[in-house]
């Protein structure tokens, strides 16, 4: 089922058209003023050894202040928090993160629950400023980051090693996705808690237009699979599977609230510093939104819990050999 439209025209859509039209020949003329040492702006500038190609500091600056220090998406700080029981976790504890990206939900994971973290971030470039904001934080023991495609990730996780996993924005760039999740099952110790939260399409037809352009934007390949192949495919596992909570509308309306409360927060001389960059990121999420309310892309929260191995069948073992 689609998601109720209105919102996204009346905020992301005005937004990319309008707003573009009047900030551009500010931004142009400024950009012809250009000196030397530029004055300070509200922007805080972080500096970054190497420009990278897909989060330059200018992007990175708009999404920290849009969803929070350390974080890329709407599941910031007090989100995580509220998650966070669903695990039980603590300081003896460790668990299993994929997509830990700037390294936010670690630092608030650890500031929680105590619980040791290892992080692996498909992203390279995520995955070293997750890296350099882990030393800077004093977590580089305690939760490292570390970069990892996630395709082949069984051959460097160990059996039975982790209390528990958590992905919120990572799955979609796995192809793999079943033998990732073999071996994460296998990396789960008895009773260990798996939740993660996945885009997925809502049937076994291919991707819609609209959600062809929302994945062509991502820093990596998008390789999406319709919700009853995941669920399928996590049944097939050693695993107690829980039905999916549909969270596309929370979803979405936490992209709109972070937007609104991003821009009411913002005063016009920030606006025209930042017009390139905060209109291209407003595109981005505008393309997902789309896709979210034209019923090509659905957001479904997994919860599953690991269980005894199952004795395998005559036919199961024979294909082992």
């Amino acid at each position: 089922m689609a998601v109720a439209k209105g919102k996204s025209d009346g905020l992301i859509g005005k937004l990319t058209g309008s707003f573009r039209k009047k900030t551009k020949p500010a931004a142009k003329k400024a950009a012809k003023k250009a000196e030397p040492q530029k004055p300070d702006t509200p922007f805080e500038k972080k500096e970054r050894p190497i420009e990278p190609v897909n989060w330059p500091a200018d992007r990175l600056n708009v999404i920290e202040k849009l969803w929070g220090t350390g974080y890329t998406t709407p599941d910031g700080a007090e989100r995580i928090k509220q998650v966070l029981p669903l695990l039980h976790l603590n300081e003896k504890k460790s668990i299993l993160l994929l997509g830990p990206g700037l390294g936010g939900i670690c630092e608030t994971m650890v500031e929680e629950t105590g619980v040791w973290i290892t992080g692996y971030e498909p992203d390279k470039e995520l995955a070293r400023f997750g890296q350099e904001g882990m030393k800077k934080a004093g977590l580089h023991k305690k939760s490292p980051i570390r970069f990892d495609p996630l395709e082949d990730l069984g051959k460097r996780l160990k059996p039975k090693s982790y209390d528990a996993m958590v992905a919120f924005d990572a799955l979609h760039f796995v192809k793999d996705k079943k033998a990732l999740f073999e071996a994460i099952t296998d990396a789960l110790r008895i009773n260990s808690e798996m939740m993660f939260v996945a885009y997925v399409l809502p049937d076994t037809n291919p991707p819609s237009k609209k959600v062809d352009i929302w994945a062509k934007h991502q820093s990596l390949p998008v390789h999406l699979w319709p919700a009853e192949a995941m669920l399928a495919m996590l049944k097939s596992l050693d695993l107690d599977v829980r039905p999916p909570e549909d969270v596309t509308r929370d979803y979405r309306n936490r992209v709109l609230q972070g937007w609104m409360n991003f821009l009411s927060g913002m005063k016009r001389d920030e606006l025209l510093d930042k017009a390139a960059d905060v209109v291209g990121e407003c595109e981005t999420w505008a393309d997902l939104i789309t896709a979210i309310d034209t019923g090509g892309l659905k957001v479904l929260r997994f919860n599953c819990i690991r269980l005894q191995e199952r004795r395998k069948s005559v036919e199961e073992l024979m294909a082992q050999t």
